[in-house]
């Protein structure tokens, strides 16, 4: 995959999710405030405890961190919240979430 999208719990370094699919976007709400948001189509959780783990992430509002790499070599770190979190049962592939995640821009920083 050329670009890359991995949520993690917030604070560690346990994946939760991999997307197959996903969009990100930058808006400004006000002079003071701007959001990124992620919009990951097909995301993929390897196993149950994850799943429950990420689930878990979603209904307590809990955060969660957010690695991006794109294929110019860019690279995206940030820190926000699951905002959707819905299952797609394809009867040909495995079991997908479609998810979206916003947070703060100022919480999605250049990673080195």
């Amino acid at each position: 995959m050329k670009c890359k999208v991995y949520v993690h719990k917030a604070g560690t370094n346990m994946v939760l999710a991999a997307q197959r699919n996903a969009t990100l976007s930058h808006s400004v709400e006000s002079i003071d405030t701007g959001v990124f948001s992620i919009v990951c189509n097909k995301a993929f959780v390897t196993d149950d405890e994850t799943y429950a783990t990420l689930r878990e992430e979603y209904v307590q509002g809990n955060n969660v961190d957010v690695y991006i790499d794109l294929p110019s070599g860019e690279k995206y770190f940030g820190n926000c919240t699951i905002t959707t979190f819905d299952n797609d049962f394809p009867y040909d592939e495995l079991g997908t979430w479609s998810m979206s995640l916003q947070g703060l821009r100022t919480q999605l920083a250049a990673a080195k």
